[in-house]
């Protein structure tokens, strides 16, 4: 656990925390769509007719579409409370100790 956590540290602090999670999000969805078509013979279908360039083509880029998508939802539930917490941060390494209380969402909710 000690090196994960210094791992992404590291990763963390050059900046490319979401930029490793970008490419490993799009390599699973493309692998994902790769394995899709020979599970889809496994079931019955005609290799024939999966393993046409069309079909596996489709099964690949749905896998992309897919993997693109996680990383765009991941980001934008990570990023905006990931700003704010580091604000934050800054906030109280400057001195500065009022509460904001503005970290994920306002209190009147």
């Amino acid at each position: 656990m000690g090196l994960q956590n210094e791992v992404l540290c590291r990763l963390a602090a050059r900046g490319s925390l979401f930029r490793v999670l970008f490419l490993s999000m799009i390599v699973m969805g493309l692998l994902i769509g790769a394995v899709f078509p020979f599970f889809v013979v496994a079931l019955g279908l005609p290799s024939g007719v999966v393993f046409r360039p069309s079909f596996f083509g489709a099964c690949v880029l749905a896998g992309l579409i897919v993997g693109e998508i996680n990383y765009l939802l991941a980001r934008f539930v990570l990023a905006i409370p990931l700003k704010n917490l580091a604000g934050m941060a800054e906030r109280v390494a400057s001195g500065d100790l009022k509460d904001g209380g503005d970290l994920f969402c306002s209190r009147e909710l």
